[in-house]
């Protein structure tokens, strides 16, 4: 088998950076457990930066495909357009894929407003069904950084002895690869093959991820092995394969103290601090930590951009006893954070 078996829903360049978030939820609802379930998602250093893309990818087991039921994203009924695209049946269940684009929802003002997207899912009656897995993928928004991003998503049955060409490996770019997949079969043996390189894929959920990366002439598939001694389902369902290469321009701080000194019980700490990287931090945090626990917190209020050399002075009142501390200075860019760690040191020589 090829891609060609597994639809392909997008290919596309966008101006931003890439996350996706996957849940391997296996949430049942209906007859004598959950009637509702609220899923959250995370959407880390969200805060007001529009979103290019966002798509929510499901996977559902019911007896049937009537899936009686109500889906609500951060409070928005999507469940009219939340039909299935693909299903797989087995000998006593029936596997459902559901995709939607929720950029329009997730990009209102209420929605910018959160680090997370709230998933409501409401068993409206008729017979039970499972959430087996949720998957986010989002583009945030911004010049500063590029995303190639191709989106596959289906279910495709993999038997043993059968094969799914991912790549040819012919002159196609270097990428990152996801692949969810699963099987009710935990004696199946799965591997991915990347060039010289043979992985075993563990199957300790119904359903898994995994992520490899892959370059320019390396043909890579996946195949389940023909040595199964006995299982009651003989497949691997192939639900997602996704494609990327997201760059971004970063920025770099570096920091130095130039003075530490205590005040009475108040700690004065003189900072100077550089940005050698390729762009301005969305926000700059500094926090003072004791043995782990942070006693002081702050958020930097002015734009670092790239070059800029800048002097800041922070006041912390200090507890009783405390001779040595850290100061983290943690900044963030869309969807990625650093940090850097500046030991102090309050013992008198």
């Amino acid at each position: 088998m090829s891609l060609n078996d597994l639809p392909l829903i997008l290919n596309k360049t966008f101006n931003g950076d890439l996350y996706i978030d996957f849940k391997n939820t296996e949430v049942k609802l209906g007859g004598n457990v959950n009637q509702k379930v609220t899923i959250p998602i995370g959407l880390p250093n969200r805060i007001s930066t529009p979103l290019q893309l966002a798509i929510l990818d499901m996977i559902v087991e019911s007896p049937d495909n009537r899936i009686d039921w109500k889906v609500k994203v951060n409070g928005v009924n999507i469940t009219k357009e939340f039909k299935p695209l693909f299903t797989a049946k087995t000998d006593s269940t029936v596997y459902s894929k559901f995709v939607f684009d929720i950029t329009s929802i997730l990009n209102t003002e209420e929605s910018m407003s959160r680090n997370w997207v709230n998933v409501t899912i409401k068993h409206e009656g008729g017979t039970w069904f499972s959430i087996k897995t949720l998957l986010l993928i989002s583009i945030y928004e911004s010049e500063d950084g590029r995303t190639s991003l191709e989106y596959r998503s289906g279910l495709v049955r993999l038997r043993p002895g059968e094969r799914f060409n991912i790549s040819k490996g012919e002159g196609e770019p270097y990428s990152n690869v996801k692949i969810v997949y699963g099987s009710m079969s935990k004696d199946l043996i799965t591997t991915v093959h990347i060039g010289d390189r043979i992985i075993r894929l563990g199957i300790h959920n119904d359903f898994e991820e995994y992520e490899f990366t892959r370059e320019g002439k390396q043909p890579v598939f996946i195949q389940v092995e023909e040595s199964v001694k006995s299982s009651k389902t003989k497949e691997v369902l192939l639900a997602n394969v996704i494609s990327y290469n997201s760059t971004l321009k970063a920025p770099f701080l570096v920091g130095s103290l130039d003075s530490v000194r205590m005040e009475g019980r108040e700690l004065v700490i003189d900072l100077s601090l550089k940005n050698t990287g390729e762009s301005a931090p969305d926000s700059v945090v500094y926090t003072i930590l004791h043995k782990g626990q942070a006693i002081y917190t702050s958020k930097d209020v002015e734009r670092i951009d790239p070059q800029m050399l800048v002097n800041r002075k922070i006041h912390v009142k200090m507890p009783e006893g405390v001779d040595e501390a850290t100061l983290r200075i943690i900044w963030r860019k869309l969807t990625k954070t650093w940090f850097l760690d500046l030991p102090i040191s309050l013992k008198k020589n």
